[in-house]
């Protein structure tokens, strides 16, 4: 007993009391097991609540992790579709066992559960308000009466429209490619060598924004080709990110602002540009003093209704959210969650990494609390994959033949089955197993063939390796 109290009293020490300040991290790993799901769940630090939840999900109290590293450890084998919610996640697990082998499904998302229409349409009022604020900001700066009111028509029925749709469908692309891959994001600047088949979808998914811009006027269809070229074999050097800057964003950015300020030279866009940082500087000032700033923010939706009686008050202290949900100076530190999912096999569809050398799937992320979320969503992590009975199908096909999708849809097809023929199929593949006489299973694929709402025609990859070389017909 004493050395298990100071093992208890070593975890929660480590886990009470973490040394640094990092982020809140933690990895999940996971794998198919004989009576359902084996999973392990690490965390870097937990509070007393945590650790007895998570002690009775487990059924097991915490143990220390491997390698000296900070946190605690729990481990258990669950039954299909019981995985526990460490942190507030959302998980499932599902498999199909099937005569020729066995289909499985994982999801799992982290982050707080909320209304994603309430959140996105918070982001997008967030967005408005900070644009309204610049609009107005410029505005005043511009000193010809003439050209203060072409820019408030054009903030009105170009400027402003045109951001919030850009940010809709920027923010729409990212949720596609964040299906496709978890952890996508941009290449740096040292990261040489070919475009990969996901960089290579994310070419397709953010074009469609390219021609938008285009589209809509703010550069010309020879920029925005310009724009598609530069990296086009995958890698962006120093010297086509020099000339892109100097050729294509700098001057854009100069004939906007020219349209309005014939003499303006807005410089260099970047850290270097003393003149950009004191506009930048000059513009929080404003927001934080001026009154038509505080009228902008007592009409926005994006400002409370607490926040907006401060105000009234002349209490200028009040919490204003990010601009689209980004919160300025950083926000809060950002939940590091990654999964480590066992397969054996290369999923059919996932959106995490494979890695054929360990026949795992691994998804990453950092999940930002609700109100600052990057993302229009978190990601949900997923993966389908198929294993078949290696040793059943070498006995009946010669070799393993239906793998991966076709294996799936052939679990599938199995479970459609009513029960006697369920149990017919079930005899066939046993008797094909002992003799490798397939005939058995061929009439019952003829059986089930049919357009009928009470057919079940078989998937075509069982039929071509059953009919194969069976005497059968195709």
């Amino acid at each position: 007993m004493v050395v298990k109290a100071a093992l208890v009293m070593g975890v929660l020490s480590m886990v009470l009391f973490p040394v640094g300040c990092t982020n809140r991290q933690v990895r999940i790993k996971m794998r198919a097991g004989d009576s359902g799901p084996e999973r392990v769940f690490e965390t870097n630090r937990a509070d007393d609540a945590e650790l007895d939840r998570l002690s009775e999900a487990y059924e097991a109290g915490p143990a220390p992790r491997a390698s000296g590293r900070d946190g605690v450890r729990f481990e258990a084998s669950f039954a299909d579709r019981e995985l526990p919610s460490e942190v507030g996640n959302r998980n499932g697990w599902s498999s199909i066992q099937g005569e020729l082998g066995s289909a499985f499904l994982y999801i799992e998302q982290f982050g707080d559960a909320r209304d994603d229409w309430s959140a996105f349409r918070q982001r997008m009022d967030a967005g408005r308000l900070w644009i309204d604020l610049g609009v107005s900001f410029l505005e005043d700066r511009i000193k010809d009466e003439d050209a203060r009111v072409e820019w408030r028509r054009f903030a009105d029925e170009e400027l402003v429209p045109d951001l919030m749709s850009g940010f809709l469908r920027f923010t729409a692309n990212g949720f596609v490619q964040q299906g496709q891959r978890v952890d996508y994001q941009f290449r740096t600047a040292t990261d040489r060598g070919p475009r990969t088949e996901d960089e290579w979808f994310q070419v397709q998914v953010f074009t469609p924004l390219i021609g938008f811009v285009v589209e809509r006027g703010w550069i010309t269809a020879e920029e925005g080709q310009l724009v598609l070229l530069s990296g086009i074999d995958g890698w962006v050097s120093a010297g086509e990110r020099e000339w892109s800057r100097n050729t294509l964003a700098d001057p854009i950015i100069e004939r906007s602002v020219r349209r309005f300020v014939p003499d303006a030279k807005p410089g260099r866009i970047g850290p270097e540009n003393n003149d950009l940082i004191l506009t930048g500087l000059a513009f929080l000032w404003w927001v934080n003093t001026s009154d038509a700033a505080g009228q902008i923010m007592l009409a926005s939706p994006a400002v409370d209704e607490e926040e907006k009686a401060k105000l009234r008050s002349g209490n200028r202290f009040i919490d204003i959210p990010g601009p689209f949900g980004i919160p300025i100076g950083g926000g809060e530190r950002p939940l590091d969650s990654e999964v480590v999912l066992e397969t054996g096999v290369e999923p059919f569809v996932t959106n995490g990494n494979w890695d054929e050398s360990l026949g795992t799937v691994t998804f990453a992320t950092r999940l930002h609390p609700p109100e600052q979320r990057r993302r229009m969503v978190p990601p949900v992590f997923h993966a389908s994959w198929a294993v078949p009975d290696r040793d059943v199908q070498s006995r009946i096909f010669g070799s393993v033949v239906l793998v991966g999708r076709d294996l799936a849809e052939v679990s599938f097809w199995e479970r459609t089955l009513d029960d006697d023929d369920r149990e017919a199929w079930a005899s066939a593949v046993a008797a094909a197993r002992v003799d490798g006489d397939r005939a058995a299973m061929c009439k019952l694929v003829e059986s089930v063939e049919g357009e009928n709402k009470d057919d079940r025609p078989a998937p075509l990859a069982l039929r071509a390796m059953l009919f194969e070389d069976s005497g059968g017909k195709e």
